[in-house]
């Protein structure tokens, strides 16, 4: 299983640093530190919030297959799209003409996603045992 959990857990990797590289872009844009401060502050709350409701739908289970959590937030459509919409956005330029927060929100979105996606994926097997929930093989 590691051959499919680990080629997923490198890409939202690349999309955590590729947010990172949207930062430094908000940063490099003559913004003032507050207006990057609230934006980072922004993706790490939505962050953090994004593994809690995920992890949320599985606090009733009593057991749950091996890789089923890790492979929820890995393979979870709506995230990929929005990664992806996000990083496609800033890096061809979509819409920057039009709104100056532009780079910004795609900043959030990305950031957010992929560091809920690589929490909540890094935090399943404690999950698990905080709440008591039996693994299926």
């Amino acid at each position: 299983m590691g051959l499919i959990v680990l080629p997923l857990l490198a890409a939202w990797f690349a999309a955590f640093v590729y947010s990172g590289f949207i930062l430094y872009a908000i940063f490099s844009d003559d913004k003032p530190l507050w207006y990057v401060v609230t934006a980072l502050g922004a993706g790490v709350v939505l962050a953090l919030c994004y593994p809690q409701v995920g992890l949320s739908g599985f606090k009733t289970r009593e057991d749950v297959w091996a890789f089923e959590i890790p492979l929820y937030f890995l393979l979870n459509k709506v995230a990929i799209v929005v990664c992806v919409a996000a990083a496609a956005c800033h890096f061809f330029g979509w819409g920057a003409a039009t709104t100056p927060h532009f780079n910004a929100v795609c900043f959030v979105l990305g950031f957010a996603v992929s560091a809920g996606t690589l929490t909540g994926t890094l935090y399943a097997d404690r999950f698990q045992q905080k709440q008591g929930i039996g693994t299926t093989y």
